[in-house]
């Protein structure tokens, strides 16, 4: 195993195309790392650079404190899952397992005894004699994982493994990755864009945007934490509703947000980090922190239902304040809610705790 370590790391591929910018993240030995963003943000070009497929224009990677920026793939003992699996089709299970080992004239005693191994682990015992094309997708990618362990890499990498399996599949390989990792504790990088897959696999996750590393942090803290609105939005399913709003003091000196003409009262706390109540700041609520108001309550806001998605265990509830414009509809706001929601009344009232209101300043940053 190894500690990886990216330092200040700028990747260009000509002047206008920065796929990374000052990229700095440093994972432990036999930590799993998670890197999610959206499409085009440069987690791909991170997992290359350290593979050795890519050169890097600007900055140093480190593993185990001994920089390898001129060291070739072959020799950093880094192995690699890519999303098309990349399996040699006219060879048996067994033969693309072994195929590593063979191309390093490892004895045949020892290349049967790991692809053994290997295949115990993976489930794949049963499956050595077949080609790919008489396998599953699931039952490929475990096979693209095994031909990557079977070399006892120091640093295991996964470029979207999962994107070319449905959704049941998904979840079953997820888990089995999940379960691997925690048998070998190997230095791991994945890279996903989505990111249930980042809260549900990552001791830490990385999320990037713009070829800019946004926040680096465990699941929890990354959903209670966030920094910035764009980490907010992106993690969480759905993402937290994010509101233009002001913030202000009635006459007893209490402070409210408004919210579109409707107040929400905030605890005294909240006044400490803000400089000034005039200025403009954005409000973030989570879907997840509405609930039905059945009385007269200070942190209740007036709202319009635009349609309900029932889940089977919750309901997910798209509405509009009452008080926005018409021109405002194709961005709805939405609350979750456990069971089956009564969609039968288009005007609602929903209760909001002032301690889960977030506050964004105009950069998007939070306060």
């Amino acid at each position: 195993m190894a500690k990886v370590v990216f330092n200040n790391v700028t990747k260009r591929f000509n002047a206008e195309a920065v796929a990374l910018r000052q990229f700095t993240l440093s994972i432990e030995d036999g930590e799993f790392m998670v890197l999610v963003g959206p499409s085009g943000c440069g987690k791909s070009t991170a997992l290359r650079l350290l593979a050795g497929l890519e050169d890097i224009t600007e900055g140093e990677i480190l593993l185990d404190d001994q920089i390898v920026n001129q060291v070739s793939p072959q020799q950093r003992n880094i192995a690699m899952v890519f999303q098309n699996y990349a399996l040699y089709p006219h060879m048996s299970v067994y033969a693309n397992l072994a195929f590593p080992l063979k191309m390093r004239r490892t004895p045949a005693s020892v290349v049967a005894e790991k692809v053994e191994q290997i295949a115990r682990l993976l489930d794949l015992s049963q499956l050595l004699a077949r080609k790919p094309k008489q396998l599953s997708g699931g039952q490929r990618q475990r096979v693209a994982m095994g031909r990557a362990l079977v070399r006892d890499p120091s640093v295991f990498l996964l470029d979207e493994p999962l994107s070319n399996l449905d959704a049941k599949l998904r979840a079953q390989i997820r888990a089995d990755i999940a379960c691997l990792q925690k048998r070998l504790r190997k230095t791991t990088l994945y890279v996903t864009h989505d990111q249930v897959e980042a809260m549900t696999l990552g001791d830490s996750v990385a999320i990037m945007n713009n070829g800019e590393l946004q926040q680096v942090g465990t699941p929890e803290m990354l959903y209670k934490k966030p920094q910035n609105i764009f980490v907010a939005q992106f993690i969480g399913n759905p993402g937290m509703n994010i509101i233009p709003s002001t913030v202000i003091r009635d006459n007893n000196g209490n402070i409210a947000i408004d919210i579109k003409q409707q107040t929400i009262a905030l605890p005294a706390s909240r006044l400490e980090n803000l400089q000034r109540l005039d200025q403009i700041f954005f409000a973030g609520i989570r879907p997840e922190a509405f609930n039905p108001a059945h009385a007269v309550q200070l942190a209740a806001i007036k709202v319009s239902i635009q349609s309900v998605e029932f889940l089977g265990h919750e309901s997910l509830v798209y509405f509009q304040l009452t008080n926005t414009a018409k021109h405002d509809s194709n961005n709805p706001l939405v609350a979750r809610f456990t069971g089956q929601f009564d969609s039968s009344h288009k005007q609602e009232a929903f209760y909001v705790d002032p301690k889960a209101i977030y506050l964004f300043d105009k950069a998007g940053l939070v306060i």
